[in-house]
């Protein structure tokens, strides 16, 4: 075989050689672009998930950080696609991609993490002062606690439940006391206070609806006309008008006298009572239990009086006190 034909044999020879080395190169070149595609799908799920979660305006910060930090992104991206490669869950792989592009180095442990966004980061990190700066305002925000990283596959995160919002204290109970003067320096009865107490009462009703004809204090008599304190709060309302329980309770008593007329008490929570007095008929009895509102009685002018009203009283600790702070009427 002549010089010419051999060089044509050779050079035959190597055109499949030739072909398969450019077609293995091309199928290298289409299985990065195959993995850079992934790569930029999963990035744009992971931005649609935080987007879809309402903190996008937050996040802006940390890109910002992330893009003011001198960050090898082809180098982040192909140690994340090399990560999922090698069967690393979702969230190990973001967490490392995260912490990549925030400016920190990952150092690999023997175990995997418990979980890649707890309050605190549990993987060992050397982060520069831009991503502990990120890390910060994530967690300051509660980007981290909202943020939902798990995969199929993954073992759910173990988060504490949050906590009920504290509910607003109560005003402190206070035992009445009884007061000697008034401001002005008028002698009181005793067992009386003009004094406002917290009763601590879960509920309270207006016995009945009806006007002020009387108020808790010194005042001229219509009976006698003498100068005398009033220690309850007269209520003017028609014959047979129903009076509802102030609070829910148990009958104390009932009875009936030339003063009163039909009366009863009623025994509340927090040693506090209610007496109403000059009822034309008594619907309960001794030791009955009421609920708050119940009907006990019927509005009167039983006993000594100059027309029809509840005479309503109010204690607590023993002490009187008036009724016109704990019923709103006109």
């Amino acid at each position: 075989m002549d010089g010419a034909s051999r060089r044509g044999a050779a050079a035959r020879g190597r055109r499949p050689a030739q072909r398969a080395k450019r077609s293995a190169q091309n199928g290298g070149a289409e299985g990065e672009r195959r993995r850079l595609i992934q790569l930029v799908v999963s990035l744009a799920l992971f931005l649609l998930v935080y987007i879809g979660r309402g903190v996008f305006p937050a996040q802006l910060e940390v890109w910002r950080t992330v893009a003011a930090a001198n960050v090898d992104f082809k180098a982040a991206f192909q140690r994340f696609s090399g990560d999922l490669s090698r069967g690393e869950p979702m969230a190990g792989a973001l967490e490392a991609l995260c912490v990549t592009l925030m400016g920190g180095d990952v150092e690999e442990e023997p175990s995997p993490s418990p979980s890649p966004f707890e309050d605190e980061l549990q993987m060992p990190v050397r982060l520069s002062h831009t991503s502990r700066m990120g890390l910060d305002y994530l967690n300051e925000h509660g980007i981290l606690a909202k943020a939902d990283f798990s995969s199929k596959g993954d073992e759910p995160v173990d988060r504490e439940p949050e906590s009920a919002p504290p509910e607003a204290s109560q005003p402190a109970l206070m035992t009445a006391v009884a007061q000697e003067y008034t401001d002005d320096g008028v002698k009181l009865p005793q067992n009386v206070s003009l004094a406002f107490y917290e009763l601590g009462l879960s509920e309270t009703a207006v016995p009945v609806n009806g006007t002020v004809t009387s108020g808790f204090g010194y005042r001229d008599s219509p009976i006698n006309g003498k100068n005398e304190f009033h220690l309850a709060l007269d209520i003017g309302a028609e014959d047979g008008v129903e009076i509802g329980a102030f609070a829910a309770g148990t009958v104390e008593y009932i009875g009936e006298s030339d003063e009163f007329g039909k009366y009863l008490k009623v025994s509340h929570a927090n040693n506090v009572s209610s007496f109403y007095a000059h009822c034309s008929k008594l619907l309960v009895h001794k030791g009955d239990q009421v609920a708050c509102g119940q009907t006990v009685a019927l509005v009167g002018h039983t006993g000594n009086v100059t027309g029809s009203h509840l005479h309503l009283t109010i204690e607590k600790d023993n002490i009187r006190l008036d009724p016109a702070y704990y019923v709103d009427l006109p």
